[in-house]
């Protein structure tokens, strides 16, 4: 599934995997998309976390799925 092409803005999501050592984020965190940023090399969807970061996903190296609640 081509994710980048199904989440919009506003949409909740919960995450799997992410390797970044800076974050608190941890799997089955949940936030709100509220940018999607696509350049030549690579997709960021910027997501509020519901603990309080800003950080981005990068489609195809982090893990995601829509958030079911």
């Amino acid at each position: 599934m081509d994710k980048k092409h199904t989440l919009k803005v506003g949409d909740r999501v919960e995450l799997v995997f992410m390797n970044d050592s800076l974050t608190k984020l941890q799997k089955g965190d949940h936030g709100t998309v509220f940018k999607i940023e696509e350049t030549p090399y690579e997709t960021l969807i910027w997501v509020n976390w519901d603990n309080g970061e800003k950080l981005a996903l990068l489609d195809g190296i982090d893990k995601y799925k829509p958030a079911t609640k």
